[in-house]
């Protein structure tokens, strides 16, 4: 019974030291790497030595927190980046977490470059748009013509004509003047070619005749062949004299009396040529104003007066077997 009870106990014995020599599951101690830091966090601190625990986690240094916040650039690894690591281990969420951050601070960095080059372009398109554009006036010199010629000036269309006698037009920033003495015919006009009904002719004249002369609207057209006046003043004569007298029309304050004639072997825009002249002259005289071309011409078509394809439309100013001279202003819708 005694060798049966001692074995026993032996064994009860064997048990319990088994049992207390189970395995080793305490975290020993934490790795020494959270005191250890690289310079400027570019160095992990060294991983912990000692303890099961303690190996499982890495550590980084609070260096590794000053970098990230310095150059906002050290993203790149993870939890094993920048972070606020003490010497427990920690570092690593708090790493993730300064990365984030980091990372949200570099973008808001490249939303303002985006902004500021956005700026720059608009202010760039701005200043492009602000000095483009075309002059207010005409910059051209003056053009003085004495002889037969026809041109642009300033966005118009002059022609100058004579027969006999001495004259000229100059072609000046806004419109023309023209002088004549002692002219058997002369013509000074400017205007738009080809021109049509839809014109709209304003001027202001300085009209001083002696003798003959005409101040208003002047054409031709072709397919019929027909010369045309829409006169405001004139010198000492009323044209054309009473003869073919068709009608009335009114217009821009006034009333025009319309007239057809016909002109045989003269000159014209083709030559010698046998042609109709339209003729609208306003019953008072005037020297400045507006002259809507369409509503003659509509007014002719009523009368059977066709015109065919517009030639022109110009403001003139004619002598005949007279002198005289002109300052005129004219503009051309």
């Amino acid at each position: 019974m005694s060798l049966t009870l001692l074995k026993h106990f032996t064994m009860v014995l064997g048990v319990v030291a088994i049992g207390c020599a189970g395995p080793d599951d305490s975290s020993g101690e934490t790795g020494a790497g959270g005191g250890s830091s690289g310079t400027g966090g570019a160095t992990v601190g060294s991983t912990g030595t000692t303890g099961t625990t303690g190996t499982t986690s890495t550590t980084v240094g609070p260096g590794g927190s000053t970098t990230s916040g310095t150059t906002g650039s050290t993203t790149t690894s993870g939890s094993t980046t920048s972070g606020t690591g003490g010497s427990d281990g920690s570092g690593g969420g708090s790493s993730s977490t300064t990365s984030s951050s980091t990372t949200s601070s570099s973008t808001t960095s490249s939303s303002t470059t985006s902004s500021s080059t956005t700026s720059s372009t608009t202010a760039s398109s701005t200043t492009a748009t602000t000095g483009a554009g075309t002059p207010t006036r005409c910059t051209e010199a003056d053009l003085e013509v004495c002889s037969d010629r026809t041109g642009m000036h300033c966005g118009l269309t002059f022609e100058y004509w004579k027969d006999r006698g001495n004259g000229c037009l100059v072609n000046t920033a806004d419109g023309f003047r023209v002088d004549w003495n002692n002219i058997n015919n002369l013509l000074g006009r400017k205007g738009v070619r080809p021109g049509g009904k839809n014109n709209v002719v304003t001027y202001e004249a300085d009209y001083r005749p002696n003798g003959n002369s005409y101040l208003g609207v002047y054409g031709w057209t072709r397919n019929p062949l027909i010369e045309y006046y829409i006169i405001d003043s004139w010198g000492t004569w009323r044209p054309p004299g009473g003869e073919g007298f068709v009608g009335t029309v009114s217009s821009d304050g006034g009333t025009y009396d319309i007239y057809k004639t016909q002109r045989v072997n003269q000159p014209s825009i083709d030559g010698t040529a046998t042609f109709y002249q339209f003729w609208s002259v306003r019953q008072q005289k005037r020297t400045s104003g507006t002259i809507t071309v369409g509503n003659h011409f509509d007014a002719w078509g009523k009368q059977g007066l066709s015109l065919g394809t517009f030639y022109e439309v110009s403001l003139v100013v004619e002598g005949y077997q007279s002198s005289g001279n002109a300052d005129v202003k004219v503009s051309i819708e």
